[in-house]
C-alpha cells in the first residue's frame, strides 16, 4: 500500500476584488430603493469561455428565462455550505427539503471570497424575495434592486468596459449581509449563451458570490418568493441531525455516501471512509476513469485495501481546495495510476491532515511537532482528533479553524474551536464555553 504524504497547497493568486457585484460605483445602494437607474460594474467575469465574449450574437442571454410555476413556500429557509458546494432549501412547516450543488468564492490566502453569516445576528442572512421585483435588461442603463426577476448585463471592467450578457436573464438575489451591495445568489455564468443560461462548475469558483444551475435558480427563486429568507452560509459541509452529510441526489466521485445506492452512477460504489465514519462515494478501474463536467477530473489509482485492485478518485485542485473541501480526505500529490505508475497525478485521497481537530487513529495521523491523538472523547469505535500540549495558549494555521487550549487528561490540550457542530469531526459536538487552561476567565466554543 502507497503510503498518503501531505503536501503544501499551491493557493491561487490573490486577487484584488472587494465585491462580486457593484464593485466600483460611487452611488449608494444603500439610499435607493428598487426601480432607481443607476450605473453599476458588476463581478469580475469568471471561468467563461473568451470565444463566447467575442461573438456578435448573444442569442438567448438575450432573453430574460421564465420563472416556474411552482408553489412558494410559507416559512423558506438556506443553508450554503462552501466546502459541501450545497444549497439546502428546506420549509419546517410544510417538510420540502432540498440540495441543490453551487459553485462559491475562489479560495484567496486560505479563504473564500465567499463570506460567511456565522458572525451575524441570527448567523444568517437575508435574501430579500420580500421586496419588489425587477427586470434589469437595459445594456446602457442598470437598476439596483434587491429582488431580481431577470438581469442580464455584467460590465467587463477589465476589458475596456465592455457589456457581456453573462446572467443570461435569470434571477439575481442580493443576499442583505454586511455589504448589501455585495454578494448575491445567479446562474452559472460558464457557458451563458446556452438557451437555458449556462451551466454549472460546482466548488471554489466564483469571485464571492454563489453560482447555481439555471433551472435550480430558477426553483429556488421561485419557492422563496414574497419572503425575507434567512440564509446561513457556513465553510463546514452540513450535516443532519443523524450526523449525514447534506448532499445532492446526484452525486458524483468523492461525495459522502452511506450505502452503493447513493452513488448514482454507473459502477458507483461507497467506500467505507474511517475518518469520517462514513463513506466516500467512488468506482472500480484499471486504468482510466470517467469524468463529469463542473467537476474535478478523475484519476484510477491503487485501491488502498488492496493494491491489485484500482479506485477512481478527484484530483486535487482549487476547484476542491486541493481536497480540503472534502471531509477526511487528503492532498496526495504524484499518486501514481494504477497499472500504468509511470503517470502521476495529484489526487484527493482518504486520510486526515493531521492539524488540531482532524480525526485520527494513531500519533502517526497527526502531523504537527508533539501531536497526539487524542481518543478520550471518542466513543462507538470512532475516530479521535488530533492534539498537542499546550500551558494557556496553541498554534493556529492559515485555512484552517482556530485552535484554544483547554483542561485534558494530563494537563492542557488544544482543541479546535468552532461556532456550529458541522465544524467538528463526526460524533463531536460544539460545546460552548470551555475554560481556557491556566486561564478559566477566558472561554470559547471547542469541538468535544
Amino acid at each position: 500500500m502507497r503510503k498518503m504524504a501531505l503536501a503544501l497547497l499551491v493557493l491561487l493568486s490573490a486577487v484584488a476584488l472587494t465585491a462580486c457585484d457593484a464593485a466600483g460605483s460611487t452611488d449608494d445602494p444603500a439610499n435607493a430603493t428598487p426601480g432607481d437607474e443607476m450605473l453599476v460594474d458588476d463581478l469580475p467575469l469568471g471561468e467563461v469561455d473568451p470565444g463566447e465574449l467575442k461573438a456578435d450574437s448573444f442569442g438567448a442571454a438575450l432573453t430574460c428565462k421564465p420563472i416556474p410555476v411552482v408553489d412558494a413556500l410559507p416559512s423558506p429557509e438556506i443553508v450554503i455550505s462552501l466546502d459541501g458546494a450545497t444549497l439546502h432549501l428546506f420549509d419546517r412547516s410544510t417538510g420540502y427539503d432540498k440540495v441543490f450543488p453551487i459553485g462559491g468564492g475562489k479560495i484567496d490566502q486560505g479563504v473564500s471570497l465567499t463570506p460567511t453569516s456565522l458572525a451575524q445576528p441570527a448567523q444568517v442572512f437575508y435574501a430579500r424575495l420580500e421586496q419588489p421585483s425587477v427586470k434589469e435588461t437595459s445594456a446602457a442603463k442598470q437598476l439596483w434592486a434587491w429582488n431580481y426577476s431577470c438581469k442580464i448585463w455584467w460590465k467587463d471592467t477589465e476589458n475596456g468596459g465592455k457589456l457581456v450578457p453573462v446572467f443570461a436573464g435569470l434571477p439575481f438575489i442580493r443576499l442583505d449581509g454586511p455589504n448589501p451591495t455585495a454578494y448575491g445568489i445567479h446562474g452559472p455564468i460558464d457557458q451563458y449563451t446556452l438557451p437555458n443560461g449556462g451551466r454549472l462548475k460546482r466548488g471554489y469558483v466564483s469571485h464571492g458570490c454563489l453560482r447555481m444551475e439555471a433551472a435550480d435558480l430558477l426553483e429556488v427563486y421561485g419557492r422563496g418568493l414574497g419572503h425575507k429568507v434567512p440564509v446561513r452560509i457556513q465553510k463546514a459541509q452540513e450535516r443532519r441531525a443523524d450526523g449525514t452529510f447534506v448532499e445532492v441526489a446526484d452525486r458524483w466521485l468523492g461525495a459522502p455516501c452511506s450505502t452503493d445506492a447513493d452513488c448514482p452512477y454507473d459502477g458507483g460504489s461507497c467506500r467505507a471512509n474511517p475518518y469520517t465514519g462514513q463513506g466516500v462515494c467512488t468506482r472500480a478501474c484499471t486504468k482510466t476513469c470517467p469524468d463529469r463536467w463542473g467537476y474535478p477530473t478523475s484519476f484510477c489509482v491503487d485501491d488502498p485495501e488492496n493494491d491489485a485492485e484500482g479506485v477512481c478518485v478527484l484530483k486535487g485542485a482549487a476547484q476542491n481546495n486541493y481536497c480540503k473541501a472534502y471531509a477526511g480526505q487528503l492532498f496526495d500529490p504524484g499518486a501514481p495510476r494504477h497499472t500504468q505508475p509511470s503517470v502521476t497525478a495529484d489526487v484527493c485521497a482518504l486520510g486526515s491532515e493531521g492539524w488540531i481537530g482532524m480525526p485520527c487513529w494513531t500519533d502517526a495521523d497527526c502531523v504537527l511537532s508533539g501531536g497526539t491523538c487524542d481518543l478520550s472523547d471518542s466513543s462507538e469505535g470512532k475516530p479521535g482528533v488530533c492534539t498537542v500540549g499546550c500551558t494557556q495558549y496553541c498554534p493556529d494555521k492559515a485555512g484552517y479553524a482556530s485552535t484554544f487550549c483547554v483542561a485534558g487528561d494530563a494537563g492542557g490540550q488544544c482543541a479546535q474551536r468552532c461556532t456550529l457542530t458541522d465544524e467538528c469531526p463526526s460524533g463531536y459536538t460544539c460545546t460552548p464555553n470551555v475554560p481556557r487552561f491556566g486561564q478559566a476567565s477566558v472561554k470559547k466554543a471547542v469541538c468535544q
